[in-house]
């Protein structure tokens, strides 16, 4: 099919017509489905390797030790991969690390039957290509997003890690007690052959920002880009590199990133664990519970970018106010949660809290991952992926240390320590957020027309705020 026709078949081509099909909506639920496919890989681990460890032997060291090898990888990349988006587009990285994850799936099992070295060697090679996702889809949002669809869009896409995990708790925990394919092995062709599906769907609509792609009206991409600060040919790979590093919001992100992915990667490993030898629920019934949290996730997640974008564009609430308190609703009240359930021995009490305090995280996307685009729109992917190459390595940190507490005595005694000490990181990136972050674009990530960018920036950020009333 030709350019032209597909617009035909898809789009009324002039620029004041409204398109039949709105392709940013497109894009947006791509991404969410690629972040998706992304954590669905990571949390299927939590669920088989409770039917794994039975079949290969493996004691509770060895398990955290699969657990996080893959955030080995994770922690590197993200910065690359923002980077590499900055200069290449979101587009072509965005398809060849999923489609690297999808082969490394589909291998996954053979890999577990050749040995524990080269089951964790292919988890950090995964790690390596997942750590570019979500960098990549902040990078493609930063492109398709009007200005105020920006806090929407960031929560759709961030969503599909709750997507994920959610069809993961019940797939996985499903397909590991049948008889289909052997049972567990089964989870990992399922997640590979959906993973080339979508790549071949990404290679047919997808493109790194409005001009590139196919199937786009031109009433759409002039809505686009004249409702954006952003110019869609700017040199974002053309960083001031010195002036980012001592830029206090860029490490106010990072420092908030890794309080909140302390928390997020460590139940989100190892909940489904919680809840078998703590709160002692069967295998199903902790992959049910475990889905119950992540639909609470999800939910908070997309509200919360509606809530944040009514509140900044619908109200004179500043928007770093709004920032604020999303971080507080976030980490202050879950940091009061995780303490709680240290100490709490009625096991559905327990639960239901974890399921709350696990869906508290959600809330976090309006504030952290929006906050990127709020400081530098045009470096957004870089931002994100230097907070996330810092907060990375708390994915196998998190593991680690429930595994050095719980390998002698695994009790709730030793989870109380494992909650005060990810309250205590938590409590530490939200205070320092309240202190030094801010919602301005800073003057190291302008561009060279800069005044005029700002002046656009104030000035639809005005007009948004005008519509609404």
């Amino acid at each position: 099919m030709s350019k032209e026709e597909g617009k035909q078949i898809l789009q009324k081509d002039k620029k004041d017509v409204p398109p039949r099909l709105h392709i940013r909506y497109i894009i947006v639920v791509m991404c969410c489905v690629a972040n998706a496919f992304n954590f669905f890989t990571r949390t299927n681990w939590s669920i088989v390797i409770l039917s794994m460890k039975h079949a290969f032997d493996w004691d509770m060291k060895t398990q955290q030790a699969i657990l996080g090898a893959i955030y080995y990888g994770y922690s590197v990349t993200p910065m690359i991969g923002g980077w590499l988006v900055g200069k290449y587009g979101g587009f072509p990285v965005l398809l060849s690390t999923v489609a690297v994850s999808s082969l490394i799936a589909l291998l996954s099992p053979l890999a577990a039957r050749c040995g524990i070295g080269l089951l964790i060697s292919s988890r950090i090679i995964d790690g390596f290509g997942q750590g570019m996702v979500y960098a990549s889809t902040i990078g493609i949002i930063a492109k398709w997003s009007k200005l105020n669809e920006l806090s929407t869009f960031v929560s759709i896409t961030t969503s599909g890690y709750s997507v994920g995990a959610i069809a993961s708790s019940y797939v996985s925990s499903l397909l590991t007690t049948s008889t289909f394919l052997g049972g567990w092995p089964s989870t990992f062709y399922i997640i590979g052959i959906a993973g080339i599906i979508w790549c071949l769907c990404w290679w047919i609509v997808g493109s790194s920002d409005v001009t590139n792609n196919r199937w786009i009206s031109e009433f759409e991409k002039e809505s686009i880009t004249t409702s954006r600060p952003i110019a869609q040919d700017t040199e974002v790979y053309n960083i001031r590199w010195k002036k980012l590093a001592i830029s206090a919001p860029v490490w106010s992100i990072c420092i908030y990133c890794i309080g909140d992915d302390f928390g997020l990667y460590l139940l989100g490993t190892d909940m489904p664990i919680f809840f078998k030898t703590i709160l002692h629920f069967d295998i199903e019934m902790s992959g049910f519970l475990s889905c119950i949290a992540q639909i609470t996730f999800f939910l908070t997640t997309i509200f919360g970018g509606i809530i944040a974008d009514k509140l900044i564009y619908q109200t004179k609430i500043k928007k770093i106010h709004v920032r604020h308190f999303f971080a507080c609703f976030c980490l202050g009240l879950q940091s009061i949660l995780l303490i709680l359930i240290g100490y709490i021995s009625y096991d559905w009490i327990a639960a239901i809290l974890m399921i709350i305090a696990f869906g508290l995280y959600g809330v976090c996307t309006s504030t952290i991952c929006a906050n990127a685009l709020d400081i530098a729109p045009n470096h957004s992917a870089l931002v994100i992926g230097i907070a996330f190459t810092f907060s990375g390595v708390t994915g196998f940190i998190g593991p680690a240390v429930v595994g050095a507490i719980t390998e002698i005595d695994n009790t709730l005694i030793q989870w109380r320590s494992v909650f005060w000490i990810a309250a205590g990181v938590q409590a530490a990136g939200l205070l320092q957020f309240l202190v030094f972050g801010s919602a301005e674009i800073q003057e190291w990530a302008k561009s060279a027309d800069n005044s005029t960018e700002t002046s656009s920036l104030i000035e639809n950020s005005s007009r948004c705020k005008d519509r609404s009333k």
